[in-house]
């Protein structure tokens, strides 16, 4: 009787603690997900964007239209970096000069008070890099662009 007792005890005792566990664990907070807001989507709808990496809370999201593809870096918070690279020789080179500038003003709302003054201004400073090889580092109002040009290949990199 006495071992029967002790089996009924530990059996409680082990489930209880089981439950107490599963409890525990069911508790944890779970992780917080990107929020939407951030990355505009609707916006870009033309490049089809992706989720093509996720590492460390950034995410890396990418598209393409005509000749531009379109890359870009978020945290939880904002989306920190733009590449965009495109082939300078085959361009047209102000309408995708424009395309450029209205995305960047789409992806970091309010940095750019004149979208034609901007873009002027990235053509001009294109228009005087060496195709071959060539790289230059410039502000268009509040954005910091690192261009690169190598073998006719443009890779820009626009940052706050």
């Amino acid at each position: 009787m006495k071992k029967a007792f002790l089996y009924i005890l530990s059996a409680l005792f082990i489930g209880s603690g089981v439950a107490i566990i599963s409890v525990d664990a069911a508790s944890v907070n779970p992780e917080m997900s990107e929020p939407a807001e951030i990355v505009p989507f609707n916006q870009l709808a033309d490049y089809q964007i992706l989720l093509t990496g996720s590492e460390n809370g950034i995410s890396t999201y990418s598209g393409v239209k005509n000749n531009l593809r379109l890359s870009f870096q978020a945290d939880s918070k904002e989306i920190t970096k733009i590449i965009i690279a495109f082939d300078y020789d085959t361009s047209a080179k102000s309408e995708d000069v424009a395309e450029i500038i209205s995305v960047a003003n789409k992806i970091f709302p309010g940095k750019l008070s004149d979208e034609k003054a901007a873009a002027e201004r990235l053509e001009d400073k294109l228009s005087d890099m060496n195709s071959a090889r060539d790289e230059d580092i410039f502000n268009l109002e509040q954005l910091r662009v690192e261009a690169h040009i190598n073998n006719g290949m443009v890779n820009l990199r626009i940052t706050k």
